[in-house]
This record gives C-alpha cells, sequence and structure tokens, in this order.
C-alpha cells in the first residue's frame, strides 16, 4: 500500500498529479489532485480493496467501481451532488476523478467542532439532501451512505448554533457506493458483505434485505436528528446497545426542536412501508426552511422524563422489552398494519473489576444526564446504570480453585420452572456483572434477591453478551478468541464450537433470527444466522 508521502507527486493516467491526501475511509483514500490537460484543481478517489480478497472477485469488485462511477456520474448537473468527472486506471485499480470543492466542511465535522445547528439550517440542508436522493430516485440510484461525514457545506451557509446564514452549497458526495438496482451489474463487495455506516443505516439493511429508496430516507432522517441534536438518534454507550436500539428501539426523543419531530419519527420509522415519503419530508421541511434564523425549541413536554430515584430529569429510563414505535405523521392509505413484537435489548458487559474486588462491590455509578450536546461535544446519549447499582446483585465470590482458568459466564436459577425463569429473567430483565476473577461475566435475574447463578466455560476475554428474544440462548464475544460462544440457558452448556468472527469482537446485539457482533480490529459487524449459527453476512464500516 502507498503511503501518503510517497504518493503525494505521483501522476495517474499520465494527467491527474496528486497534490495532497484530502482524506480516508473504509472504501478507499481522496487525492487533491492537478489536472494537467485542463490546468485545474480536482478531487480523485482511490479505491482500495479489502485485504485477503480472493484474486477470484478482483475483476468482479473492478467493475462494479466503474458501474457505480457512471451511475454517480448520472447526477452530475445536479447542484447538490458533488460531480464525477472520469474514471481511469492505475496500478490495476479504478481511480474516480471528481469536482474538488474548496473551503467545503462536512457536516459531521460543523456539528463536532461548533456545536449543533439552527432549526432552519437543518430544514435547508435537509431539502438539499433531499432533492439529490430525489432526483438519484428518479433515475434509480440509491446512495446507500449517507451520513453527516457525507455531507458538504461551503461559503457562508450553516455555520453554528447561533448564527444562521443562507448562500453557502449544500452537496452530498461519496456515491462511489451508489448502487443501482436494476442494472444486474457485479457488486463491489462480496455477496456475503454489506457496505456502509452502520450508526446511520437503515434496520432492513442491517438485516440483509434489499435497499430501497426508504432506506436512504431513513439515513436522511438520522443525518438530519444529528445536524440538531448533536448526537445520533440510536446512540448508545456501548456498539451492542446501539446495534439494538437500530434494530428494535424507538429514536431517542429530540429535545430542541417539536417542529421537526414529526419529520424525525417519520423518516426513522423502522417498517420500511410505513416510513415517511419524499414528498411529504421536502412538504414540512419547506415550511420551517423559510424561517430565516429559527431557533431550536425544547419538544413538547410529554417526550421528556420526570426526574426519578438516582435519576435526574430528561434521562430516559432503560426501556421494556417491545418498546412501542411512537405515532408518526399520517400516511396515506389509512392504518399502520399490525407489527411484530420486538425483541428486548442485549445484555451489557460492565468494566472488570479490579483484583481482588469482589463483583458488584463499591458504589453505584451515578446515571449521567443526557442532555443535548454542546459545541465540540456531540457524543451519545448515555442510558441510566443498570441493575448492578443499589438494590442490584451482591458482591458474588470468586470462582474455586480447579474450576479451570478459563473466563466462565454464570446464569441464575431458581424455584420457577425453566420456561419461566427464561421469559422473565432473561426477556425481560437480564443484567450481565463482570466477575472478579478471569475476566468471566455471569447472567443475573435482575431483581433477584438471591440469583445463585452457575458457571459456564466460554472463550477468552468475554467483551459482550446479548440474549435471544426466546430467551433461549446467550451470546458472548471472545475478544481475545476473535469467537462468539453459544449458551444454551436452559442446560447451562454451551453449544457447539464458538462462531469464529472478525477481529476483537466487543458488542453483541440479537434481534429477530440474527445476532451482531461488532469488531473494533476491523471496523466491522459480523451477522450471525442463529438457525445455522454461523456468519451469514459481514458489514463493512
Amino acid at each position: 500500500m502507498t503511503g501518503a508521502y510517497e504518493a503525494a507527486g505521483r501522476v495517474i493516467a499520465g494527467r491527474y498529479r496528486l497534490l495532497r491526501r484530502l482524506g480516508a475511509g473504509g472504501m478507499g483514500r481522496v487525492w487533491l489532485a492537478y489536472d494537467q490537460e485542463l490546468a485545474c484543481e480536482v478531487a480523485v478517489k482511490e479505491i482500495i480493496l479489502p485485504a485477503g480478497i480472493p484474486e477470484s472477485e478482483v475483476g468482479a469488485r473492478i467493475a462494479r467501481a466503474r458501474g457505480e462511477a457512471q451511475h454517480a456520474a448520472r447526477l452530475r448537473n445536479h447542484p447538490h451532488v458533488v460531480t464525477v468527472y472520469d474514471i481511469v486506471e492505475s496500478g490495476g485499480l479504478p481511480w474516480i476523478v471528481m469536482e474538488f470543492v474548496p473551503g467545503a466542511t462536512d457536516l459531521e465535522a460543523v456539528v463536532r467542532e461548533r456545536g449543533p445547528l439552527l432549526l432552519a439550517d437543518v430544514a435547508r440542508i435537509g431539502l438539499a439532501i433531499l432533492d439529490a436522493l430525489l432526483e438519484g430516485h428518479r433515475l434509480g440510484v440509491l446512495h446507500r451512505d449517507v451520513k453527516p461525514a457525507n455531507v458538504l457545506l461551503t461559503g457562508p451557509g450553516p455555520q453554528s448554533s447561533s448564527h444562521a446564514a443562507e448562500g453557502g452549497r449544500v452537496l452530498l458526495t461519496d456515491y462511489g457506493i451508489a448502487l443501482e438496482p436494476s442494472s444486474g451489474e457485479p457488486r463491489l463487495t462480496a455477496p456475503a458483505e454489506i457496505i456502509g455506516t452502520v450508526r446511520f443505516m437503515a434496520p432492513e439493511r442491517l438485516r440483509g434485505e434489499t435497499p430501497t429508496p426508504a432506506s436512504d430516507l431513513f439515513s436522511l432522517g438520522g443525518t438530519l436528528y444529528y445536524a440538531l441534536e448533536g448526537a445520533g438518534p440510536f446512540d448508545r454507550d456501548s456498539d451492542g446497545a446501539m446495534l439494538s436500539a437500530l434494530l428494535s428501539e424507538s429514536p431517542a426523543p429530540p429535545r430542541r426542536a417539536a417542529e421537526l419531530t414529526p419529520v424525525f419519527l417519520g423518516l426513522l420509522a423502522k417498517d420500511p412501508a410505513q416510513r415517511m415519503g419524499g414528498d411529504e419530508a421536502a412538504e414540512r421541511l419547506t415550511s420551517l426552511a423559510a424561517r430565516p434564523g429559527t431557533p431550536a425549541t425544547p419538544a413538547p413536554s410529554p417526550l421528556r422524563t420526570p426526574a426519578g430515584p438516582g435519576r435526574p430529569a430528561g434521562v430516559r429510563p432503560p426501556r421494556p422489552a417491545g418498546p412501542q414505535e411512537p405515532a408518526g405523521p399520517a400516511r396515506p392509505g389509512g392504518a399502520k398494519p399490525p407489527r411484530r413484537a420486538e425483541p428486548a435489548a442485549p445484555t451489557e458487559v460492565l468494566p472488570p473489576a479490579e483484583p481482588g474486588e469482589p463483583a458488584g462491590a463499591g458504589p453505584p455509578r451515578p446515571a449521567e444526564p443526557a442532555g443535548p450536546a454542546g459545541p465540540g461535544e456531540p457524543g451519545g446519549r448515555g442510558e441510566p446504570g443498570g441493575p448492578a447499582g443499589a438494590g442490584g446483585s451482591p458482591p458474588q465470590p470468586p470462582p474455586r480453585a480447579g474450576d479451570g482458568a478459563g473466563p466462565r459466564v454464570r446464569r441464575p436459577r431458581s424455584g420457577r420452572p425453566r420456561s419461566a425463569r427464561r421469559r422473565a429473567g432473561l426477556i425481560a430483565a437480564v443484567a450481565a456483572v463482570v466477575l472478579a476473577a478471569g475476566g468471566g461475566i455471569y447472567l443475573a435475574q435482575s431483581g433477584s434477591p438471591d440469583p445463585e447463578p452457575s458457571w459456564v466455560q466460554v472463550g477468552d476475554s468475554p467483551e459482550g453478551v446479548a440474549v435471544s428474544p426466546d430467551g433461549d440462548r446467550a451470546y458472548v464475544a471472545n475478544k481475545s478468541s476473535d469467537s462468539v460462544s453459544v449458551i444454551d440457558t436452559a442446560t447451562n452448556r454451551t453449544q457447539g464450537r464458538p462462531i469464529p468472527v472478525d477481529r476483537s469482537p466487543k458488542g453483541v446485539a440479537a434481534s429477530g433470527d440474527r445476532v451482531y457482533v461488532t469488531s473494533l480490529a476491523s471496523g466491522s459487524v459480523s451477522v450471525i444466522d442463529t438457525a445455522t449459527n454461523k456468519v451469514d453476512k459481514t458489514i463493512r464500516v
């Protein structure tokens, strides 16, 4: 792989001289280059193939990259799309030549550095992105990776939460992973891979369903939510919790703009058939964008939670199993079809106890307020602490000598039948607590005065755990062994061999018949089919 300093000065296709690197992502690197034929600056995207790709797939991926550039070029005259000029080949790989936008800053950086934007600015940005998406959809082209980092702002446009200005450009970029569903061309990624940014990805795409225009609209909703709130609608304290929220929970109630709440809820509907359409979203955004300097206002009080014991006002308590989707704007065609029951949120893992400190000892951690992020602090919302705090599980003894050196998982026992115990203890209120010895974890029934857990051997360095919606299985991510252990909760035994996943797995979420495992080292999400206990697809982020 060519380094940044070595590549600077290199001439691509005998025409484009690389000047400096502008940025990098999962699909490649973007360079500022000089077009020696037209004597102007351009941006050039270098396509990078994943390490270890089979030689048999290289040709198909290159062909797909060319096709995607051609699809994006169909939008070259749109005022809110970064124009694609050319595609050339160098070193056996395609390079996409695009419009260079001097002085542009991506929306993610603007919010991170200067704070959330004003409501009218967010509405204007939304209209520009929506116009670009709808034109692409009209031509049969999906974007598939709409997110704040792919929205460029230039000139005197939206700059901060306290200064609203008009006149700048809003540009949607990175159509490089765009998809024309009817093209029949080979995909840039392998059949078992999904490309996109999980944090803003539509849930149906996480489930492996075919992307549609509604998938782009979901990502647009998350992008606008971030611009106004300073955090994503499903941001949580851990990867597993974020995945679970994205798949099965309603978005965090917006706190800054009552007027945009119907748009957020409509675009972020879990069911694509129930999602707000582009025309309705455009109508609502137009009315808000026409109000220069409109300040963000608090959401109605029903969306906020009053203070409770150990919880400051505005901090949401843990959601119960099967959260109800909030009512969105009225949809044409009458009532919504009935929704399937949603799975419970996955179990989470607390930080390991200090050596010699019994699990559960020490004062409970106070819940952190989840107010809107200030300038330079766009972090996700913190969820209140689980039952390991005050009134939670009592300190547990370390494992007995001779029990084996590997980490172990413990599960509760009680006098009730196992089926009832699984329903009540695992589906409704499962908590993960770290043991003092060996970094092991056990599953304890919330509210039980005496969990009486039993030990189960798992892999090395367990980091995350989730329980299946029916409570029959627990899935434990083993960070050091790059695997996931499956535990039968009725027998307290592991099922089969650990499932190999990408390197350094950490967060785990279970939804329907799939388990989602985030991997730190590879920047990916492995999707496990629970019917086969095998990874059936990988999401590259």
